[in-house]
């Protein structure tokens, strides 16, 4: 739980930041950097963690240069919100390339020889599994999960969809996630 000195301090040192000390921005950098890698390494950002905990420490630098001081959110909710969303974003934006390049796999002609590569076969046996868990799940988690995940879809859509909260709608999605982590063995 931030204190008020912490709290104090962090401004202290977000308001010598925005005035170019380096000290002060690198200390900020520090401070928030295990948040960074929490949100970069969750199991939807596993693949690009890297680049990942990157957008993350540009979403803290942005945070910095951005913060009113005057306004009555504390840092440190300010910086993990701009944190949380650019990797949502990031993952949005990942979603999409993947499914263009699944969508151009489908339609590119079979090699002439018929052998095809190892990670080729470790990706086709990668979603054949995911898909196999994915419709072994209830018709609402199945539902949640691709309309929100897959899909271009909110919460509150899918919700209002279902006639449920969105609380509901984010524990559903949250236990079919845990299924599909303990059926596919992640």
């Amino acid at each position: 739980m931030e204190t008020s000195v912490n709290r104090d301090e962090l401004h202290q040192l977000v308001a010598s930041a925005q005035q170019g000390d380096d000290a002060a921005f690198a200390e900020i950098c520090r401070r928030f950097e295990g948040l960074v890698v929490k949100q970069a390494f969750q199991a939807h950002l596993r693949s690009i963690g890297e680049d990942a905990k990157a957008e993350g420490l540009l979403a803290v630098v942005e945070a910095v240069r951005t913060y009113n001081p005057a306004s009555s959110v504390p840092f440190a909710g300010y910086v993990e919100s701009r944190v949380r969303y650019r990797m949502w974003n990031l993952f949005k934006r990942e979603r999409r390339r993947w499914q263009r390049e699944v969508l151009l796999d489908e339609s590119r002609p079979e090699e002439e020889d018929g052998i095809r590569t190892e990670v080729e076969v470790e990706n086709g046996l990668m979603a054949a599994a995911v898909r196999r868990a994915i419709a072994n799940l209830p018709d609402k988690q199945r539902l949640v999960v691709t309309e929100t995940l897959l899909g271009e879809a909110s919460l509150a859509d899918v919700a209002r969809e279902l006639r449920v909260s969105v609380q509901a709608a984010h524990s559903l999605r949250k236990r079919a996630i845990i299924r599909l982590r303990m059926e596919i063995g992640g």
